[in-house]
């Protein structure tokens, strides 16, 4: 769990096919084969083999071509008949986002086939609501982690101390306390255990193209597990198993006199921190350069918004019930105080990595100003900073104004009143809003980062007419780049049969005009651009002119992004 994972430079990208894309074959092929510029986990069906009526023909399992994780492949009938075949791919690349292409090829005198390579990839897409149901589940996810770990630092670093030097006033509540802590911690760790298991297939179902049912098969299951995620998603399983001795003994801690919780309770408290690793290690932290930063980076952000979000639960759910059985109102004023003042300098240590260890991220993974708005994740990102502006707005009103006055009733021996409702309404909102972080860091791990998309190379296909234009850029780098396009039938596979390409490349953003490119073809439907000099970072427009006739042109435009 310590070890840095291996750097995965962004999205896997196809460098070569056998048979090759738009072949005519006088035999059968035995196989289908793709392989990859980086490592790729693959397995529920990646590769499909379709005939001419859109059923698979593929047979067996996946395999690895020479054992190589880059490559994969599937087997074909030994009786293949004569025909035009679409072969399509399904990935998963090393920064956890599904991958998804194909080609067709011909065997024999060929034909045409009855659904294009963009149908048939759009029937292995996964549906709406199994990526509504992933989301959902890693937002449970990141909640019960949040509640648990809280909890359990709000236990054993605030109600210790301060049950110690408030026993005459807090022990008639002790036993109600410790039930609903344990309550608490108990359903974390039950519903963190549940969203573990079922993230397990909804992983199955994403890296398959199929729905969350489906993925429950034992077989994709087993597949599952040996991939990065899946171990990941083990482990944290095992984790809130081995919290459950801890659970139990929630009780026994908040009746403890000594301010510390025991050697014991600590060593069962290890599982807790491996659930703080583990949101890291199966996200882009320990897949994107440089993880010596960005992984430490991510694991005290998350270790740091657990303490705060758990102690502000903590605060609204089990504080009450500690100072329930409290019968003197300005002996509610001074334990409400003690805890808020303990937890107020806490929660600023918290606020304080929270900010700058999402700095880093942000400044590493973003980028840029313009990939706040352009991009999902940056979006996702510029939503996280303006919910955790009005936390820090919310928290500093605590500290600066509510418990300095707090303080004075306590020293007046007055009721909290009006000042402490509107504490406890500020908690209340501030627990809201930290779920509606989590809601969007949920949907955030589920976007690529700009800078992932920025590390090139760049594929990608688009329409061009009745054809497909796919593309690749290398390196995707300020200075010369080499750009492939290769234009074909999206319905037989074919080479594209037009005129010429042009190409133009310009960057709104810095007011570059178009540049026009050198486009020389390099044989049936590929055309290749040697030196595009894109000479300055940002997301560069690439339009191509595809000459049908003399009197019919199509254009495509695509996106390329240039770090």
């Amino acid at each position: 769990m310590l070890a840095l994972p291996a750097f995965a430079p962004a999205h896997a990208v196809l460098e070569s096919s056998t048979p090759t894309r738009g072949a005519v074959l006088k035999e059968a092929p035995k196989e289908v084969t793709f392989e990859f510029n980086e490592a790729v986990e693959a397995s529920f069906g990646a590769v499909r083999v379709f005939d001419t009526d859109g059923n698979q023909v593929q047979t067996g399992e996946l395999f690895r071509p020479g054992g190589l994780n880059q490559d994969i492949g599937a087997s074909l009938p030994a009786d293949l008949g004569d025909g035009v075949y679409t072969a399509t791919y399904r990935v998963v690349s090393a920064d956890g986002h599904p991958v998804s292409g194909g080609f067709v090829f011909s065997v024999g005198k060929g034909g045409a086939a009855t659904k294009t390579i963009s149908e048939l990839i759009a029937q292995n897409d996964v549906g709406k609501v199994t990526k509504a149901g992933f989301w959902l589940d890693r937002w449970v996810g990141y909640l019960a982690i949040a509640l648990a770990v809280g909890s359990l630092v709000f236990l054993m670093g605030l109600w210790g101390p301060i049950r110690n030097r408030r026993r005459d006033l807090l022990v008639a509540g002790t036993r109600d306390t410790g039930r609903r802590a344990m309550l608490i911690v108990g359903g974390s760790v039950v519903t963190g255990f549940c969203a573990s298991v079922l993230a397990l297939a909804f992983q199955g179902a994403t890296a398959a193209g199929t729905d969350f049912w489906t993925a429950l098969k034992p077989d994709v299951m087993r597949e599952v597990f040996d991939t990065r995620y899946g171990t990941v998603m083990a482990v944290r399983a095992g984790a809130w198993l081995a919290l459950v001795p801890l659970v139990l003994m929630i009780p026994r801690i908040v009746r403890r006199e000594n301010p510390g919780p025991g050697l014991l309770a600590i060593l069962l408290a290890l599982p807790a921190v491996v659930l703080l690793l583990t949101p890291s290690l199966a996200g882009h932290a320990s897949t994107q350069d440089p993880t010596w930063l960005l992984l430490p980076s991510d694991i005290i952000h998350v270790a740091a918004m657990s303490v705060w979000a758990g102690g502000l639960a903590a605060l609204v759910w089990i504080l009450p019930v500690a100072t329930r059985k409290i019968e003197s109102p300005s002996d509610r004023t001074v334990v409400l105080t003690d805890f808020l003042l303990r937890f107020s300098a806490v929660a600023l240590l918290a606020v304080i990595l929270i900010g700058l260890s999402g700095t880093i991220q942000a400044i590493v993974e973003v980028n840029s100003f313009s990939a706040l708005l352009d991009t999902a994740f940056g979006r996702a990102v510029l939503i996280k900073i303006i919910l955790f502006a009005v936390l820090v707005a919310l928290g500093a009103m605590n500290r600066k104004r509510l418990i300095p006055m707090l303080v004075a009733r306590r020293d007046r021996r007055e009721s909290p009143g009006g000042p402490g409702n509107e504490a406890r309404r500020n908690l209340r909102i501030e627990v809201l809003l930290v779920s509606v972080v989590l809601a969007v860091t949920a949907a955030l791990v589920s976007y690529p980062p700009p800078t992932a998309a920025l590390s090139g190379p760049v594929s990608g296909s688009v329409a061009a007419g009745r054809d497909r234009l796919e593309y690749t850029i290398e390196p995707a780098r300020v200075g010369s780049n080499e750009v492939h396009v290769y234009l074909f039938n999206d319905r037989s596979g074919a080479p594209a049969e037009i005129q010429s390409l042009e190409m133009a490349f310009s960057l709104p953003e810095s007011d570059i005009a178009p540049i026009e490119a050198d486009v020389r073809k390099a044989g049936p439907g590929h055309y290749v651009v040697p030196s595009a000099q894109l000479g300055v970072k940002g997301t560069w427009q690439a339009e191509a002119a595809v000459r049908l006739s003399r009197f019919n042109e199509v254009q495509a435009t695509f996106e390329v992004p240039v770090r």
